[in-house]
């Protein structure tokens, strides 16, 4: 096993179940981290297609450290399922890695990483960081707040994008941070059309942008969704 790989494996766990990874997400992080993004990924039902946020984030904080703060991977993640229910389910998902994240900030007294802040998010209820996952999570939070640029904040946005649902816009305040975007095809798509829904005339143009470039785009159960 690769010194990258055993690092994977130990994010995997520190950030998500508690237990190993896949095969399939130890290859698809190796070419995430690589800076190759496969053009689509074929898997059956039940077998963690929203786990592709956590590599992401891990690729992107390991491509980060490995090439000197430029990484091989877009530092936005822009996720698209076409219902509801599933964007609910994926923002709790990449909420829990956020809150891993301020647990962490936490731990080290970061200014930014209080109860206050925590709970605004929905985290009050996440448990402490296990002391042999601490170091782990301290590293991706490191390298993540090199990518952002601002130690007054987190150095990861999280953000839900769809009908009734207000938008936190936190993805929106520093482009160069870090970003998890979950929203509906209606929602996204329309942004990337300068007619965001509720958008005023001159944001269009800013968050077509943001979603636009320097973002990776994950289209789940693409067949299920006609062409925007």
């Amino acid at each position: 096993m690769s010194d990258a790989t055993a690092s994977f494996n130990a994010a995997f766990q520190a950030l998500c179940t508690g237990h190993a990874p896949f095969r399939w997400q130890c290859r698809l992080f190796d070419r995430l981290a690589q800076g190759h993004v496969p053009p689509s990924c074929s898997l059956p039902t039940g077998l963690g297609k929203t786990s592709i946020i956590p590599i992401w984030l891990i690729a992107l904080a390991q491509s980060a450290r490995a090439n000197n703060g430029r990484p091989r991977l877009p530092r936005r993640l822009v996720y698209i399922v076409n219902r509801r229910t599933v964007v609910d389910q994926a923002t709790d998902d990449a909420k829990r890695l956020l809150g891993r994240i301020y647990r962490s900030g936490q731990r080290d007294g970061l200014p930014w990483a209080t109860d206050e802040a925590i709970a605004a998010f929905g985290l009050k209820d996440e448990p402490p960081l296990p002391d042999e996952h601490a170091p782990t999570v301290a590293t991706l939070r490191e390298a993540l707040a090199v990518l952002s640029g601002d130690d007054t904040a987190a150095p990861l946005a999280v953000s839900a994008l769809r009908g009734e649902l207000a938008d936190n816009a936190e993805w929106k305040v520093n482009p160069a941070r870090p970003a998890i975007i979950i929203g509906t095809v209606d929602m996204i798509g329309s942004k990337l059309l300068f007619s965001g829904y509720g958008d005023r005339r001159y944001g269009r143009a800013h968050h077509a942008g943001l979603i636009g470039q320097d973002a990776l785009i994950v289209h789940d159960e693409a067949h299920l969704s006609p062409a925007f």
